[in-house]
């Protein structure tokens, strides 16, 4: 990225927005195209086939998750970029999800801090190897539920863990904004996510370029609300980096599925988010219960439910 690229990044980082003022999507994400909506695949089932299909829809980049402990293995490593280069067959960027799924053998701050910088290192790694394809990388994903914290104790341990790794990225060059910290409700008054990040951006301000958030079951005003306390407290703009519906009876079926996501998509473009990431592609056969199987787009062989079919003329009417 061109050096006038990275100083417009540490701006931005630093920007204080009001709640009538949007960061413009390709100044915070250079190599976003204009249109700013994208889908989240599975590197384990993405082929080349689904990113044609997903550009033919009218999404602008794919998002998926890569776990960090779980590069050394060379199969991994395949399985990671086989997945760019499916993306990268349809020209379509990548909005990369990074975190840990093994538990984390640091209690003291000391160990935590530790942790955090070889975190940084293996982002970094990913970010040299994978630059030119990226949108972002967004460090965890849902640190605020238990399930996806392996430290656990959010409240004690996330703090000196992200400290630590923000540390060790002022040392590296940033060629790739970096957003987090996909938290499952977004950051709210008094809060321990909100106790966090003011944590965060006071003793590391250029660590991140954005805050993303998962808005299930929010209304266009909530999520208004979020975006708006999200840059006056933290002096950063809110990304939306996963959203859904599944296809249950109760939701009003496929069809009431495909009504909730264009709605959606209309409040998302009326409100100005940089980015948004819709949950997701195709169905997953892998789902616990009926709801996480049926959040697709597509069933999980391939067929176009009404969700898909009505999106695609409204992702393209920009």
């Amino acid at each position: 990225m061109k050096s006038a690229q990275l100083k417009k990044l540490g701006a931005l980082a630093l920007m204080a927005l009001g709640a009538t003022s949007q960061v413009h999507a390709s100044e915070l994400f250079p190599n976003l195209p204009a249109k700013t909506i994208g889908v989240q695949v599975k590197i384990q089932s993405f082929t080349a086939a689904d990113a044609e299909q997903i550009k033919a829809a009218g999404f602008s980049f794919v998002r998926f998750g890569v776990w960090s402990d779980s590069l050394t293995a060379k199969s991994y490593q395949k399985q990671v970029s086989d997945a760019f280069a499916a993306a990268g067959s349809a020209g379509l960027p990548v909005l990369l999800t990074v975190r840990a799924i093994k538990a984390i053998p640091a209690t003291t701050p000391t160990e935590l801090a530790t942790a955090g910088g070889a975190f940084a290192n293996a982002v970094t790694g990913l970010e040299k190897s994978y630059s030119s394809q990226l949108v972002a990388i967004e460090i965890w994903n849902e640190p605020d539920l238990e399930t996806y914290w392996p430290t656990r104790n959010f409240d004690t341990t996330f703090v000196p863990f992200m400290a630590g790794m923000c540390k060790a990225f002022e040392g590296q060059p940033q060629s790739t904004p970096r957003v987090g910290f996909g938290f499952a409700r977004p950051p709210t008054a008094g809060s321990a996510s909100t106790v966090a990040m003011n944590r965060i951006v006071s003793e590391y301000p250029k660590c991140l370029n954005a805050v993303s958030y998962h808005p299930y079951g929010m209304t266009a005003t909530q999520i208004s609300n979020a975006q708006t306390f999200i840059q006056q407290n933290f002096n950063l703009p809110g990304v939306i980096s996963e959203w859904g519906v599944s296809a249950l009876a109760s939701n009003g079926g496929i069809e009431g599925q495909a009504t909730r996501i264009n709605t959606f998509i209309g409040d998302v473009r009326r409100l100005k988010i940089p980015l948004t990431s819709i949950y997701e592609w195709r169905n997953s056969v892998s789902g616990s219960n009926e709801r996480e199987q049926n959040f697709g787009l597509l069933t999980s062989d391939g067929q176009a439910k009404p969700a898909r079919l009505s999106i695609e003329p409204l992702l393209k009417a920009d």
